[in-house]
């Protein structure tokens, strides 16, 4: 299996680019692929900006369509891989369990397996096989761009609430980067994480 990290966002509300921002004692995207290399066979960046990766030892894709979002990337990355199963993430989740994304990975017979959190879809911390790029494409031909819409074209199992907590009782794994008092969340988790962990 073959990780995918999506970092094509414009990071607009973040206001500088989220995969290059400093959490903790690490750049975030150096943070991931040191967290994520030892799980899969190969991981793969998915970027506007390949420029950027070409000190990293992955493989760097550009969205083969623009403008598409996350859709887009998952396109790309899955186009890019040689596995049937990928895991893909954001780059903007800095608090991603390893152990969760092991399970996720150990479910991977379904075309698509997701965490859901009661109501809330986790699409981009979820394992998708390469059967999606027939109904990403088809998505793509009717100008919708919403990854959810493919769910119900497709065989999905969804991870819920109990089996989530079992790995990551704080539902932490889906933290994001959306502004910088989100970072600033984080920090706060990093910070309780290292005074628990000296007790």
């Amino acid at each position: 299996m073959n990780g995918i990290i999506l970092a094509g966002g414009k990071s607009l509300r973040f206001g500088e680019d989220k995969a290059f921002v400093k959490v903790g004692d690490f750049i975030l995207i150096e943070s991931l692929i040191g967290l994520l290399t030892p799980l899969f066979d190969n991981l793969i960046i998915v970027t506007n900006y390949p420029e950027k990766y070409v000190q990293y030892p992955v493989k760097v894709v550009v969205d083969q369509i623009k403008d598409l979002g996350p859709l887009g990337g998952i396109q790309a990355g899955l186009l890019a891989s040689d596995a049937d199963y990928n895991f893909v993430m954001a780059c903007d989740m800095p608090l991603v369990k390893p152990s969760l994304i092991r399970y996720l990975m150990s479910k991977a017979r379904a075309d698509i397996v997701v965490p859901r959190r009661g109501k809330n879809i986790e699409p981009l911390c979820a394992v998708y096989s390469k059967n999606c790029l027939t109904a990403i494409e088809a998505l793509i031909k009717t100008g919708n761009y919403k990854i959810h819409a493919m769910f119900d074209k497709l065989n999905v199992d969804y991870v819920e609430d109990e089996t989530i907590k079992q790995f990551d009782p704080g539902f932490l794994s889906f933290l994001n980067l959306n502004t910088k008092k989100d970072l600033e969340r984080v920090y706060q988790c990093l910070k309780s994480s290292k005074l628990n962990a000296s007790v």
